[in-house]
This record gives C-alpha cells, sequence and structure tokens, in this order.
C-alpha cells in the first residue's frame, strides 16, 4: 500500500534537532530523497455499522504521545445505511506523497475517495471489479486482480491492473497465474512498492511482485513447506524497510508451535526463512487480520499498526524497530487506513 525510498544520514547535527519537513540527501548519481515531516495519515469512523456514518480524515503528529490527539484534515458523510466501515477490507489505501493525495477504497460499493489534502477536497471514483491493495509508485495507481470472485482457486490466475484516478477506469498491464498452495484472495491481500519501479502483493503465504519498467510479474512461494495442517504461515501488512528488505505480519500454526511477528523478509530471498524482528504474543498483543491497517516510516524506523478490538474500537500500536519497543492505545471508535507521510 506504500513506497519507501532508502535513508541515508549525511549531517550529523540533524540528529541533534530531529528529522521535521527535512530533505536527505545521498552524493550517488542518483540520490534518493525522504522528506520527513512527521506525520502519520489516518482515516477516523465514529458511526456505527447500518447507520449514517461521517468520516474524519485526520492526521497525527509525531513524535506519537499518548494520549494521541488527532488533527481534523476533513470530514465527510455518507447517509447510505449499507455504507459503513465494516464493509471494507483491510489495506484499501495509498498516500501519494508527491502529490500530498491519500486515497481510500470500499470495494464493496465500487467506490474510490480520492482526497487532495492541500485542497481540502474529495473526489468520488466508480471502480468495478473486486480488485485489491491500491499501491502507489511513481505517482500511478496500482492494484491486483484475481478470478473465481476473487478469491483463487488452483492455479491461482491474477491481473495487475492501474487506475486512472481521474475517470477509473482499469487497464490491464500483465496477466500471470501460479499453482496455488495456501490461499490467495483480495480480501486478504497487502501490498508496498519500492518508488523504483518494483510492487509487491502479498496474500497467504504467496508473493508476487510486479516491474512496471518490464511489466513483467514474478510468483514467489515464502513457504516452499507450507502445509494447512503442519506448517500454516500467513503474512500480511506489507510495507519496506529502509534497509530495502519487506516487513510483514507473520501469523504462523506450525509442528513448531504457534506465533505471531513481524518479520523482515530478505528481499534477495524471500524464500528462505525471514528474521523476526519483534514478537506480539510474547508482548501480549492480538491482532485482527481483518480489520487493521499498517504504515511504515523510514525516518526513524518504526510501524504502525491499526487493529479492531470490539464492536467499535481499535487498538493502535507503534514499534520501534531498532529497540523493539511499543507504545499502544485503545479508542472507542474504528480507525483504519494508517499511512505515514514519509513514504
Amino acid at each position: 500500500m506504500k513506497k519507501i525510498k532508502t535513508l541515508f544520514f549525511l549531517v550529523p547535527l540533524f540528529l541533534v534537532f530531529g528529522c521535521e519537513n527535512c530533505k536527505w540527501l545521498d552524493d550517488s548519481s542518483n540520490p534518493p530523497e525522504v522528506f520527513c515531516d512527521n506525520g502519520l495519515l489516518i482515516m477516523r469512523s465514529e458511526g456505527f455499522p447500518g447507520s449514517p456514518t461521517i468520516f474524519y480524515l485526520d492526521s497525527i503528529f509525531k513524535p506519537v504521545t499518548t494520549p494521541i490527539f488527532f488533527d481534523n484534515i476533513m470530514s465527510n458523510s455518507q447517509n447510505e445505511t449499507q455504507f459503513d466501515q465494516f464493509t471494507r477490507p483491510s489495506n484499501y489505501d495509498a498516500y501519494d506523497a508527491v502529490n500530498n493525495q491519500y486515497y481510500i477504497e470500499f470495494p464493496l460499493q465500487q467506490r474510490l475517495y480520492k482526497y487532495d489534502i492541500d485542497a481540502q477536497t474529495r473526489q468520488e471514483i466508480i471502480v468495478a471489479g473486486f480488485y485489491s491493495a491500491p499501491v502507489i509508485d511513481n505517482g500511478n495507481l496500482y492494484v491486483i486482480a484475481i478470478d473465481n470472485f476473487g478469491y483463487a482457486s488452483d492455479p491461482a490466475n491474477y491481473t495487475i491492473e492501474s487506475i486512472n484516478n481521474t475517470d477509473g477506469s482499469l487497464t490491464t498491464l500483465a496477466t500471470n497465474s501460479f499453482p496455488l498452495q495456501s490461499y490467495f484472495n483480495w480480501e486478504s491481500m497487502s501490498s508496498v512498492s519500492d518508488a523504483s519501479g518494483n510492487i509487491y502483493f502479498v496474500s497467504g503465504s504467496n508473493l508476487i511482485t510486479y516491474n512496471t519498467n518490464t511489466m513483467t510479474t514474478q510468483y514467489i512461494e515464502l513457504v516452499p513447506s507450507f502445509d494447512f495442517a503442519t506448517n500454516n504461515q500467513i503474512f500480511y501488512g506489507l510495507e519496506m524497510r529502509n534497509n530495502g528488505n519487506l516487513l510483514a505480519i507473520r501469523d504462523r500454526n506450525t509442528d513448531q508451535g504457534d506465533g505471531l511477528e513481524l518479520v523482515e523478509i530478505n528481499i534477495n530471498n524471500p524464500a528462505e526463512n525471514p528474521t523476526i524482528i519483534f514478537d506480539f504474543k510474547a508482548n501480549g498483543i492480538v491482532l485482527n487480520s481483518e480489520f487493521y491497517s499498517t504504515t511504515y516510516d523510514a525516518c526513524d524506523d518504526t510501524y504502525y499498526i491499526t487493529s479492531r478490538s470490539g464492536a467499535n474500537t481499535t487498538d493502535f500500536f507503534e514499534i520501534d524497530l531498532s529497540t523493539a519497543t511499543t507504545k499502544t492505545e485503545n479508542f472507542n471508535f474504528y480507525l483504519m487506513g494508517i499511512e505515514s507521510k514519509n513514504n
């Protein structure tokens, strides 16, 4: 759902005064940039299922303190009683840092909303189809679509699509298939871009890569010995760390025991056993894999999660990956679609 660029520290003085509205550059021939404005975007809803709902696009300032303060950017009501936050699977949001535009999709209503944060406007775009996990790469919006009404059978057939962010039209860019061992569906999909033309989609134990320059895809089984009974491992909450590796939440049920962990996947060898960065189970944290959202901030190496914890309550987690420490807070409203402004 996000894009990230490599972070380089050139001026030690910035480490003292922090990173606010600053630009980091390296001295290579094609220097990447990261804009560090220390903020998060998040969608908040205080409505209830089956009733008219108000959605708030908020900003959260960093460093995050508790209690968390939400600075409202825009509020929009939805009068349709069938339109609420719980008709929307997770990871249907994206952020375009270049144009300062936030996207969030309610797929069952086939509605994509584009928020222009500078202009403080919202545009409703109708997009047909059971596509998944919108992601921005170089200003373009990409998704993945799956055959069989979004629930793949074996073999799993999929297409990579681009969405016209003005009229909602879809363009098919690539089509492929792979032998299915776990599951692969639109509701469980998450995505990330490296901002250099490579996009990654994950569902179950299946990782799909798409190269926007060559318009080619690749399938990688993250658990070559996957077995539903003895080695069941699924991945979600896909992000990209500032070292170029992938981050994901791994939920496992194996002969070696159960686990819920944030893991780092070697981008050069994704099928090797990932490195555990943070152990949710050991810290007493339970996550909702159906109603959640994640983002990652490269400037301070932090991973964020929102997780529905009750009928209309949400747990918020900030995980400092360098120290494996966490901050958490619970809210009596629903939070979704979290995005770092530094992506």
